[in-house]
């Protein structure tokens, strides 16, 4: 039900899609924001192309939410689980890379300390994806975005509104298309606190 993790669906690695998915997020305005739509009602904000984006839910709470979307037939999903997006330069003078590390080795090490998911679990109608954990992706370079001026003062403060380098470290998964019909897919994440959420995703495809 998956592309595997080394894959490259329509010629971009898995990554390389969750990059995507990162500009995608950024892109939208905060009255329309996927990622900040409780419902699902804006899940197809921008959806161009082969990939279909399935935002994650913003809360790191614990408790269980859920979202409804209509997903064209045919179209690959993307579930990003969970991600860090790593933006620069930042108003704090004092975020920059030391003498001699490369903007993309600091980025990747300032990510790594906003993680903290311990366990993951996810189900498409039940069945289980074995080894969720192991579809951690980190960028394979530093890449751009371009982040919507109304984000900036909850989403993201480092956000520019110019276009401003990033790495992206996170889980994602590459669902194959579904058929038409309903489907439902569930995402567990307990975090090194100890903090459990579940999001529900009642898909459409129509």
């Amino acid at each position: 039900m998956l592309y595997p993790k080394e894959s490259r669906p329509f010629d971009k690695s898995i990554d390389g899609w969750g990059d995507r998915s990162v500009q995608w997020i950024y892109a939208q305005p905060l009255d329309n924001n996927p990622f900040l739509d409780p419902t699902g009602a804006n899940c197809s904000v921008d959806q161009h192309g082969p990939v279909w984006f399935l935002a994650p839910i913003a809360s790191s709470m614990a408790g269980s939410f859920t979202r409804a979307c209509t997903i064209p037939r045919d179209k690959a999903i993307l579930l990003m689980i969970q991600f860090v997006s790593d933006t620069y330069p930042c108003p704090d003078p004092n975020f920059g890379p030391k003498p001699g590390q490369s903007l993309y080795d600091f980025l990747v090490a300032d990510s790594k300390t906003y993680l903290m998911t311990a366990s993951l679990d996810v189900t498409l109608d039940g069945r289980p994806v074995r080894d969720a954990l192991d579809y951690h992706y980190i960028s394979e370079n530093v890449f751009s975005l371009k982040g919507d001026p109304s984000l900036q003062p909850t989403f993201d403060t480092c956000i520019t509104s110019n276009w401003q380098p990033v790495v992206a470290n996170g889980w994602y998964m590459m669902f194959r298309p579904l058929s038409p019909g309903m489907h439902t897919i569930v995402r567990t994440t307990t975090s090194a606190m100890g903090v459990t959420n579940t999001f529900t995703y009642y898909l459409t495809i129509q």
